[in-house]
């Protein structure tokens, strides 16, 4: 598994037709091969430890720089027109399970989780899967379609980046002032290599275990003292309360847990892990057949979530680097939104862009799993 892992990281970064396709699409194909092949079992009990620990860890890693305070007061217009986004990937999301009710198994925990990617990222489908226990047949065709749908729609909000058109009718000021020089030292300074020491890895490893076991056992408490299913699913959810006690914790102690280096990179590995591991369980054939239909499922809500943000842009009058930015901060997470304004030489978007994307990684999961238990009940 870590092999396999590390060749779909070193592919995907040193590969342009791999870096196209994804690492989290390369190692969910390739863990396929390797069970359909009968190379590796589809199930075994180092799968479990992945679910069961290494995925509540990656949570807090990947929230250590979730100060809601600076996220608030940094991310500027940026941030309303996230919400707008977000609001579409809701809309989205109920008008998806309700066109593909009967057509998609589990359509209303899909939904959920959808909901939670493209609001969040990774690190909240990967919560949401497994705080509802679905297949890899169903998750792993879920997960590409994700990928695929969400390139597709990169390369669409680019298009609309540089459309007279929609430069007529919004505020574009970031388009008109960007510069090719300070985006160039912008890039070096991003993608450059991080100073990681011991005593980094050992503290973020030491404070996110600590968070995910206390959340398990909180979790634990909540569910025996309350009788209300929807008590349990929420407020009782492990990966909601992660995710608050973390956020809690890199708000009120932001200096001490920001100097710590490292934690992103160990977060996204886990989250990796985890990648290879649904694509081991799966089905080669029914994951196939899953696909066409979980591909429009994805088409659906990713429509809604970029017509939702240029209305919403449009009516409370956002500049149009705000409102395509958001969309690929919900669709992509924070590195995508980051790159983005890099690539389109909007430097004072990168921060703002990297800290939407973080606060989608906060809400992303409590949103998907209170649209599940709503979907549950009526449909």
């Amino acid at each position: 598994m870590l092999v396999g892992v590390a060749l779909c990281i070193y592919l995907e970064q040193t590969r342009k037709w791999a870096a196209k396709i994804s690492g989290p699409v390369l190692a969910i194909v390739s863990a396929m091969f390797l069970s359909n092949a009968a190379l590796m079992p589809t199930a075994s009990v180092s799968y479990d430890v992945v679910d069961d620990y290494l995925v509540p860890v990656a949570i807090p890693l990947l929230l250590f720089r979730a100060n809601v305070a600076r996220i608030v007061r940094e991310s500027g217009p940026l941030f309303l027109a996230f919400h707008c986004a977000s609001l579409g990937t809701i809309i989205g999301a109920f008008a998806a399970a309700f066109l593909f009710r009967g057509h998609v198994e589990r359509v209303a925990e899909v939904a959920g989780i959808m909901t939670g990617s493209y609001i969040g990222g990774g690190v909240n489908f990967a919560a949401i899967k497994n705080t509802y226990q679905l297949s890899s047949n169903l998750a792993n065709p879920l997960m590409v379609a994700d990928n695929l749908i969400m390139a597709g729609f990169f390369a669409i909000i680019f298009a609309i980046a540089g459309s007279k058109f929609f430069r007529r009718h919004f505020p574009h000021p970031h388009s008109l002032d960007s510069g090719g020089t300070e985006s160039q030292a912008l890039a070096a300074a991003f993608w450059q290599r991080k100073e990681i020491a011991l005593l980094d890895i050992a503290k973020a490893l030491a404070i996110a275990f600590v968070i995910a076991a206390v959340s398990v056992k909180l979790s634990g408490v909540i569910k025996a003292s309350s009788e209300s299913k929807f008590v349990h699913s929420i407020f009782g959810n492990a990966y909601v309360l992660i995710t608050v006690i973390t956020v809690t914790m890199t708000t009120l102690f932001h200096r001490t847990l920001e100097r710590i280096h490292g934690t992103e990179e160990l977060g996204v590995f886990l989250l990796y892990l985890f990648f290879f591991v649904i694509g081991l369980r799966a089905n080669l054939w029914e994951v196939l057949g899953n696909v066409p239909v979980l591909f429009l499922f994805c088409v659906v809500m990713a429509v809604c979530n970029l017509a939702a943000a240029l209305a919403l842009g449009r009516l409370f009058r956002l500049n149009l680097e705000d409102v395509l930015l958001s969309v690929n901060a919900t669709l992509g997470g924070p590195p995508t939104a980051a790159a983005m304004a890099i690539t389109m030489g909007w430097p004072k978007l990168v921060l703002p862009g990297l800290l939407a994307g973080l606060w989608g990684y906060v809400i992303g999961t409590f949103i998907g799993i209170v649209l599940t238990e709503v979907l549950l009940r009526i449909l």
